[in-house]
């Protein structure tokens, strides 16, 4: 197993005396293959203030069982919350290590290979004789006459659908980003802590919105599922003011022009 080194970029380095080497033993003799069992994800980390991108790879042996290979990803979690890396890179790739145990242990389905779905065998119910519609015609409740409940607004522009981003948000103080909580205020000097509920391939935009006014944009790059990003208020946000309110909207990246974006809520802003 190989752990990107990258993780702990921000981090001072420091010096180790090196090792003296030893013979290789059959016991050690462990080849590590990535082309069996890989993965690979990018977190965000604050380098000098400065938002920066790093990627963290982990790569399975020679030989290696999809059953070891989830042990292995169980033992790299374990082995990053014990280590000194900072603790938001530490945040992102336990969230993501777990994301990738999960969807390994969801079983798939199960087809031959090759296998034509159209000359797969019918299942039983389906081979017992039809029974005419009509004949349940008298069980069926009647139906509503009308309804105060509006329909749901589940179209954006040109008729096409817009579903809302699920995200989480919540804030630290910066040095303690490991322990985010429930966002009361936000300030210039907050670390927003957002949470991708769902995945999103073609990354999330988020709208900071004062009274209606669109104040600034950040756009975030691809996201897993559970992944998280650290980011940062934009300036543009408090020019003006010194205390206001802020409505802090996101929407998909390859969302059609004029989709409307989902609230991921409203909260004191403090300049």
């Amino acid at each position: 197993m190989v752990l990107a080194a990258a993780a702990a970029a921000s981090a001072a380095p420091q010096k180790q005396a090196a090792a003296p080497e030893q013979p290789p033993t059959a016991e050690k003799a462990i080849v590590q293959n990535c082309d069996a069992h890989k993965f690979e994800t990018t977190i965000q980390l604050m380098v000098d203030g400065k938002p920066k991108q790093s990627k963290v790879r982990l790569c399975g042996t020679d030989g290696q069982s999809d059953a070891d290979w989830i042990k292995t990803l169980k033992d790299a979690v374990k082995k990053t919350q014990a280590s000194e890396m900072p603790p938001g890179a530490k945040l992102q790739i336990v969230a993501a290590v777990n994301a990738e145990i999960e969807r390994l242990s969801t079983p798939a389905l199960d087809m031959p290979k090759g296998a034509d779905i159209s000359k797969l065998p019918k299942s039983a119910a389906n081979t017992t004789p039809e029974r005419p519609l009509s004949r349940d015609y008298d069980a069926l409740p009647p139906l509503p006459i009308a309804s105060n409940v509006p329909p749901p607004d589940v179209l954006g522009a040109g008729g096409l659908a817009a579903m809302t981003p699920r995200v989480t948000l919540l804030c630290a103080l910066q040095g303690d980003e490991d322990r985010p909580t429930d966002c009361d205020s936000i300030d210039k000097d907050t670390v927003l802590v957002l949470r991708a509920d769902d995945a999103y391939p073609a990354g999330l935009a988020l709208h900071f919105v004062r009274h209606g006014d669109e104040r600034a944009e950040l756009t975030l790059p691809a996201l897993r599922s559970g992944q998280t990003a650290m980011l940062r208020l934009p300036a543009k946000v408090c020019a003006g003011v010194v205390r206001s309110k802020v409505e802090i909207q996101a929407s998909a990246a390859n969302a059609p022009s004029g989709t409307p974006a989902g609230s991921v809520g409203e909260y004191d802003l403090r300049c």
